[in-house]
């Protein structure tokens, strides 16, 4: 056996030699770890000056569902021929040539899609983006071409937003059975204390066209003639702003707007713009946008911009804008209460339209009038005897009140009946009926009501009625919401009430291109996906 086991270790030469092989590159590997560990890492270089070539297919820069290709092909079934009067360019003939028009239309549309509203922004993106190369084919639009087009053609815009409604109501997207109408503060392009009186106003039109006059004799050597160009154009729109602002005050005095004219104020960079109460409370220049939408799939059927502050007065234009942009009127519109007044009433039903809106509790209001004031129970007007013979009312002390005037309230016309002063002041329950008339006797009112606001009463008692009221918010504010939230159309980026409106047009029709896309365009899409 041990002879046996010295022949085995003779039979495993260099056994030791392998070890002592292993042990070497060990230790040389943690000495090389070691050099690396003291040693400075080695980057990549990245150098951003230097220039190179790049093969580019614009056609794959975006995918085959991307919203780019859905806007250039809308567009493209629309009728642009409104926008060519004004080209000059023509084939055959020297001369820069222009833009096509559903180029630049498809990228404001585009543009304000992704909430972008400003033309110089879009010639940015047009360098790199890749929805905006594929639109122009790689080319970059010019800031002024994109700003000027937007507020150039109102007449052929008010166009374009009828023949889209035109593509979707053929597309089944319109029905006009149930339009639901709402008002958004926007707010305008103008600062808080950019208002100003009459006189200062006036005042700074001297200066201004002053101004004017000194910029157009400056020679064009003292300056470029960019440079000349662009201040002649900032001075010659303040002029105008400032004329503007001035005829702002002669048509304020005109609606009565301001008891005193010494406090009338006019903004002198947005004169068109009126201070508006904000839904966070406060008060901010602003335009009041009227959308109308339709329940069917919420498309926007008509926008108007107004100056005035309230809904109540917007509900009649509203409906003459839908009737104008569709051939016809709605079955029925809905709208919150801030829409509800005895006018409106009477109108939709002299429209034969159904006009669903929230009721107001006269009676309720009453009420807490009454508890607000410490008049009793037994001393409230339901308490008092009305005399239809004689036209007046009898307390229950015994005394008369006679006829006084009437007014026209929310959805009544009111008669007012008034106590003599000196039955008040000696009755020994004044206290308890009309505590704060130290001047006058007390009054009631006796309230009419129209048969059309009877009737608007009681079917919007209706459980019909009321379930059509709860999809109101659903329907009408969802494009409000889209074009601030989404579009970034929180404030104009034009001035006027013109151009305010024209930016709302592009706003609510670029949302009625995205309810296509969303409702048509991808839908069919993915059909043709299926069936392949």
């Amino acid at each position: 056996m041990g002879e046996q086991g010295e022949g085995s270790e003779r039979n495993l030469p260099g056994l030791g030699a392998v070890f002592q092989s292993d042990l070497a590159r060990e230790e040389t590997e943690a000495k090389q770890e070691d050099e690396r560990r003291g040693a400075k890492p080695r980057y990549e270089v990245i150098d951003r000056e230097q220039l190179f070539w790049r093969v580019v297919d614009v056609e794959r820069l975006i995918g085959e569902e991307h919203p780019a290709r859905a806007i250039w092909e809308f567009v493209g079934k629309l009728d642009l021929s409104g926008y060519s009067g004004e080209i000059r360019a023509v084939e055959g003939e020297a001369g820069r040539p222009a833009w096509e028009p559903r180029l630049l239309i498809s990228l404001w549309v585009y543009g304000y899609s992704e909430g972008v509203g400003s033309g110089r922004a879009i010639e940015q993106m047009c360098e790199w983006e890749a929805g905006y190369q594929w639109l122009t084919g790689g080319r970059v639009v010019n800031a002024h071409t994109l700003t000027d087009f937007r507020v150039k053609h109102e007449k052929a815009l008010q166009g374009l937003f009828v023949q889209i409604l035109g593509l979707l109501s053929a597309d089944g997207l319109i029905t006009l059975e149930r339009v639901m109408q709402d008002g958004t503060k926007i707010r305008a392009r103008a600062a808080s204390d950019s208002f100003r009186r009459k006189e200062r106003v006036e005042q700074a039109l001297k200066q201004a066209a002053e101004q004017v006059a000194a910029v157009e004799e400056m020679g064009e050597e003292e300056t470029s003639r960019r440079a000349a160009k662009a201040r002649q154009r900032a001075q010659r729109e303040r002029k105008e702003r400032l004329e503007k602002a001035v005829e702002e005050f002669e048509k304020l005095a005109e609606e009565g707007r301001g008891k005193d004219p010494q406090n009338r104020r006019v903004s002198s960079t947005d004169p068109e713009a009126r201070v508006m109460k904000q839904p966070d409370g406060g008060y901010a220049p602003s335009y009041n946008v009227q959308i109308d939408t339709d329940a069917k799939s919420g498309v926007v059927v008509a926008v108007g911009v107004v100056q005035a502050g309230n809904d109540f007065e917007q509900l009649e234009s509203g409906i003459e804008r839908v009737e104008q942009n569709l051939g016809k009127t709605p079955q029925e519109v809905v709208t919150d209460g801030g829409f509800v007044s005895r006018d409106n009433i009477v109108a939709m039903n002299q429209r034969e339209i159904e006009f669903i809106a929230p009721c107001v509790d006269e009676a309720g209001k009453g009420q807490s009038s009454y508890e607000g004031r410490g008049v009793s129970p037994e001393y409230h007007s339901s308490q008092f005897v009305y005399d239809a013979q004689n036209d007046s009312y009898r307390c229950p002390q015994g005394k008369i009140l006679s006829y006084e005037g009437k007014e026209e309230r929310h959805l009544q016309v009111s008669y007012r009946y008034r106590a003599q002063r000196s039955d008040c002041q000696g009755c020994p329950v004044k206290s308890q009926c009309c505590l704060g008339n130290r001047v006058t006797g007390r009054s009631v009112h006796r309230g009419e009501e129209l048969a059309e606001v009877t009737e608007f009463r009681q079917r919007m008692a209706s459980e019909q009625a009321r379930e059509i009221y709860r999809q109101r918010a659903q329907v009408a504010e969802t494009p409000n919401l889209w074009i601030k939230e989404k579009f970034g159309l929180r404030q104009f980026s034009v001035r006027g009430l013109s151009k305010a409106g024209m930016e709302a047009l592009w706003a609510c029709l670029t949302y009625n291109i995205r309810v296509w896309i969303r409702l048509r365009w991808r839908r069919l899409g993915k059909v043709a996906a299926t069936a392949a």
